[in-house]
């Protein structure tokens, strides 16, 4: 894999988590999408001094915090509406709430595979077919009122076995 390559397939793998941490900071989506088109640009500039032992995300995100705190000092008005400090703060609290996409959707495979066959039916139709609470509810001849506090419940139970496993002695 060539360094663009490599670049791009980092950046777009933690782009999401990029945006927020932005979107946390600046006013406005506009703004926001020009910030971010600035700091991938900066990124791949810096891209040869990337240390790959550290996470992407965690480097993109202080340099997107360098970005955002020299136009807060240059520009002392919108669309930076935080303070440096109030910037590494919120950089700091990303940092400490990263769990790799990866770690989450292997905790998330073995939550449902955890789950019996009539709940896992139940989120297929409405996370791979995209069925509305009515459809579902017409399909499995229940009520709105059983599918949605159903789903809640489901919800609820995976959220708590991923956190379980995420967080177990051992987990990497």
């Amino acid at each position: 894999m060539d360094l663009q390559e490599e670049y791009l397939k980092l950046l777009f793998g933690c782009e999401l988590e990029l945006r927020a941490f932005i979107g946390s900071i600046v006013r406005g989506s506009h703004d926001c999408d020009d910030l971010f088109q600035e700091i991938a640009l900066t990124l791949w500039k810096e891209f040869a001094r990337y240390d790959r032992s550290r996470p992407f995300g965690a480097w993109a995100r202080g340099i997107a915090a360098v970005k955002l705190m020299q136009r807060w000092d240059q520009s002392k008005r919108l669309p930076v509406v935080l303070s440096p400090e109030a910037i590494q703060s919120v950089c700091n609290a990303f940092d400490q709430s990263e769990v790799p996409a990866s770690r989450r959707a292997e905790a998330l495979e073995h939550c449902l595979d955890q789950l019996p066959e009539k709940s896992r039916r139940l989120l297929a139709l409405r996370y791979e077919r995209s069925l509305t609470i009515e459809q579902i509810a017409q399909e499995l001849q229940a009520t709105l009122d059983a599918v949605y506090q159903s789903l809640s419940r489901l919800r609820a139970r995976l959220q708590d076995c991923i956190n379980r496993r995420l967080s177990a002695p051992g987990a990497r």
